[in-house]
């Protein structure tokens, strides 16, 4: 159960919220409540919440100023804000400052049932990042005489999926002092390599299960049957970059959470008819202010980013060779076989017959 913290200065939404039972249906339990952000301070300081609803406008301390001074202090809780339309601009703030999501009111039941199992599979999430570095500090200790440790591969996995243009400068620093270590034996350093991405393509397939709908993550990786020393390093850094370009390419590192939500609803949504109107509906954003921000942040349209999605996604359903060209067009919810090669040619400068063709080319020579 997640412990979870009200805070409001009405004294009635506090009261219905405490009466729902969607609450334990989800895996939470009331185990506080507050009427301002001054004592629900005092009260995160004496216990410890997993999740805070906040109300937006209350005296002394406001849901802004509770949400920036929680952050100021060290606190990473999740926090949901409760406002009403007209404090809509104020929520949008919010967002800004890391809140999860909010409700307005009055407070709906489906509305408040979504949003809690939202929070339970987000908090699940965390849990399991919590425990992997709990695992990797013991594993530190393991192999402190060792070049290269699982601290480097949990590092190297949140260098390319949260910062991804430092992933190349990281992953030379792990190659060099494995060079260093093991004076360049080229068989020994492939083996370590070739285990770390393995382990990486796997990381990345379970923190992120919709990335295998956009590229072919193959585990049957084989560095050690290159015998050259530059050789080996220039793969493995390719490796490691293309991984990082993707990254890069799907917004899903971006700060800003509207963003990386918006990009995480249509990366999970490719094979389905997207448009900025059906994303809106399901996130619960206006679609201009959804299309106003996402540009702000990536400098490209939605409708862009959607194309762009779907043509990574043909790509890999051409290169499987499972599918007709009529078939991935359906797939992708496109009507028209040839507005839909006509797309593909224009992103990847090649037909969807183009493309198989130089796979097998490249694959006989």
């Amino acid at each position: 159960m997640y412990n979870t913290l009200i805070v409001d200065d009405d004294r009635a939404v506090r009261y219905l919220l405490k009466k729902s039972d969607l609450f334990l249906k989800n895996g939470f339990v009331i185990t506080g409540e507050a009427e301002d952000g001054k004592e629900a301070l005092e009260k995160v300081k004496a216990f410890n919440y997993d999740i805070i609803l906040v109300d937006i406008r209350m005296p002394k301390i406001n849901g802004l100023e509770f949400i920036q001074e929680l952050r100021r202090s060290g606190y990473e809780i999740c926090v949901v804000i409760i406002s009403g339309y007209d404090d809509f601009s104020y929520t949008r703030q919010a967002v800004k400052l890391g809140a999860f999501d909010y409700l307005l009111k009055p407070i709906a039941n489906i509305d408040l049932d979504e949003l809690l199992a939202n929070a339970r599979s987000y908090l699940n999430s965390k849990n399991i990042s919590k425990n992997i570095e709990r695992n990797t500090s013991i594993q530190i200790t393991e192999s402190l005489m060792l070049p290269y440790s699982k601290q480097d591969e949990q590092k190297l996995y949140k260098v390319i999926t949260r910062t991804p243009e430092n992933s190349t400068a990281y992953a030379l620093e792990i190659l060099n002092r494995l060079c260093d270590f093991y004076e360049n034996n080229t068989f020994k350093i492939s083996v370590i390599l070739n285990t770390s991405l393995k382990n990486l393509n796997q990381l990345m397939v379970s923190e992120i299960p919709w990335i295998e709908n956009l590229s072919s993550f193959d585990q049957d990786i084989h560095l050690q049957q290159i015998d050259n020393i530059y050789i080996l390093k220039d793969t493995y850094l390719e490796q490691i970059q293309t991984l990082s370009n993707l990254i890069i390419k799907l917004h899903v590192f971006d700060s800003n959470s509207i963003v990386k939500l918006l990009c995480e609803y249509i990366a999970s949504n490719v094979d389905r008819k997207i448009t900025l109107e059906t994303a809106a509906e399901t996130l619960k954003y206006s679609s201009k202010y959804l299309g106003k921000i996402f540009k702000e942040f990536t400098g490209e349209s939605i409708v862009d980013y959607i194309t762009k999605v779907k043509m990574e996604r043909a790509k890999l359903l051409v290169l499987s060779g499972k599918y007709k060209n009529y078939e991935i067009t359906e797939i992708l919810g496109y009507k028209n076989p040839d507005y839909f090669t006509k797309l593909f040619k224009e992103y990847h400068g090649y037909t969807p017959l183009g493309c198989k063709k130089s796979t097998i080319t490249s694959d006989s020579l």
